[in-house]
């Protein structure tokens, strides 16, 4: 009988004890059960009506920083400008290769008309030494017959001093004279005519012809000159005309291709946590396409009495525990009191509740939460909606009866649990017979 009373007497100073090592982290700290790991949801919409990208992630992909996501396609794109330029820009091209077939076309006429140019000089001054030659002949025998005639003029005059010739006879032969002197004046003249001639056909003056100083030759390759520098100012100009079009079809086609499909560009890595549509399928503008959740900004909702309002504050210091014992440290951001409207941006379902628990405050997690709170069931979507409990500082706000009462409700859970292990269970009865 004494040992019996001594292992209750025992038994009953140990689930005392328990119930004190239990209840103890009540009286130094405020504990909640109602806590759940959340992130905030990043959504993605679509700007404009289309056609759901084929390639749009799926829900637990993890998107690195500087990811290019296309989200959806526009039906019809609009192209009239980026066809317009495209357009224009053939029509200058077109231009440009008619301006270099006229330019070589140009260039071979000159040349035909350079060369016409250079044998007509060539035969013109073979034609005028051949007249310098002809006159330089015909000089000398003027000369010849002026010689001639001179004699003959003092044979006459002789024989008119004699008296054998009369007056006309002399006169005659001194007439002769005058006109051999002048025709050999007159071939001496040619021939420094046709040499002047020679001359300025050598500069490229032409003097034979009585109303233009240069041949045609020359006036056609000056007339192509003319139009070759009328052809190359316009070729300048279409082929600047060509650069600034390629310019613009080249920024319109990217603005086309930006207009045809709507991206977002992902500055931090991001994980998907839903994808609202399906690939392929018809949205309309301002439809949700897919949330986002930044794993490095977890954080923790916990439910606590209103009248915590006063005993925990922004930048206090927050333990969390997880099943499976893992611990983490936080700090309160915020808190939002029972009237407060639930935010509809947040990844996890709705935080659990606790009975007289009204106040809900935020707890951030550390930047690297998500690596320690991952399991591997959960597969990539960084342990948010897990249950956690809790703990706080206690403070002023903290009242003595509510310790006592969770003191006691924990030590009554103790005591009933240890009274179901240590109750033996109950025998079958019997079957009675017929």
């Amino acid at each position: 009988m004494l040992a019996r009373r001594f292992s209750r007497i025992l038994l009953g100073v140990g689930l005392l004890g328990a119930a004190a090592a239990a209840g103890l982290p009540h009286l130094t700290h405020r504990i909640s059960t109602a806590a759940v790991v959340n992130a905030d949801l990043v959504r993605l919409s679509a700007p404009i009506a289309g056609v759901a990208d084929a390639a749009l992630p799926q829900p637990g992909t993890v998107l690195p920083a500087g990811t290019e996501v296309v989200l959806v396609h526009r039906l019809v794109p609009e192209e009239r400008e980026r066809f317009r330029l495209a357009q224009e820009l053939e029509s200058v091209r077109a231009q440009i290769d008619r301006l270099n077939e006229t330019l070589a076309v140009l260039a071979a006429h000159e040349r035909e008309v350079t060369e016409r140019g250079r044998k007509l000089v060539a035969a013109a001054e073979q034609v005028l030494l051949r007249e310098r030659a002809e006159a330089a002949a015909a000089r000398h025998a003027a000369r010849a017959r002026a010689s001639q005639a001179a004699v003959e003029l003092a044979h006459a005059e002789e024989m008119h001093r004699r008296g054998l010739f009369a007056a006309p006879r002399v006169e005659a032969a001194r007439a002769a004279l005058a006109a051999a002197e002048s025709e050999e004046e007159a071939l001496t003249a040619r021939i420094a005519r046709i040499e002047a001639q020679i001359g300025a056909l050598a500069i490229g003056v032409h003097l034979r012809d009585g109303y233009n100083d240069v041949p045609y030759s020359v006036q056609q390759r000056d007339r192509i000159l003319i139009m070759r520098e009328a052809a190359l100012d316009r070729l300048a100009e279409a082929q600047a005309r060509e650069r600034v079009l390629v310019a613009a079809l080249a920024v319109e086609e990217e603005a086309a291709r930006r207009r045809a499909a709507f991206s977002q560009r992902i500055e931090t890595p991001m994980l998907v946590w839903q994808r609202h549509v399906a690939p392929g399928a018809p949205v309309g503008a301002g439809e949700t396409l897919l949330d986002l959740v930044r794993c490095d900004r977890l954080f923790v909702e916990v439910s606590l009495p209103d009248r915590a309002f006063a005993a925990v504050g922004p930048g206090e210091t927050a333990r969390v525990r997880l099943p499976g014992g893992l611990a983490l440290e936080g700090g309160v951001t915020a808190l939002r009191g029972a009237g407060a409207r639930a935010s509809r941006s947040l990844a996890a379902a709705e935080l659990p509740g606790e009975p007289g628990a009204r106040l809900t405050v935020r707890v951030a997690l550390p930047a690297d939460a998500a690596e320690r709170l991952a399991h591997p069931s959960d597969g990539s979507f960084c342990g948010i909606g897990r249950l956690a409990e809790v703990s706080f500082p206690a403070g002023p706000g903290w009242n003595p009866a509510e310790l006592a009462l969770a003191l006691w409700r924990r030590g009554s859970d103790l005591v009933s649990s240890l009274a179901k292990s240590l109750t033996p269970p109950a025998a079958a009865e019997p079957a009675s017979g017929p």
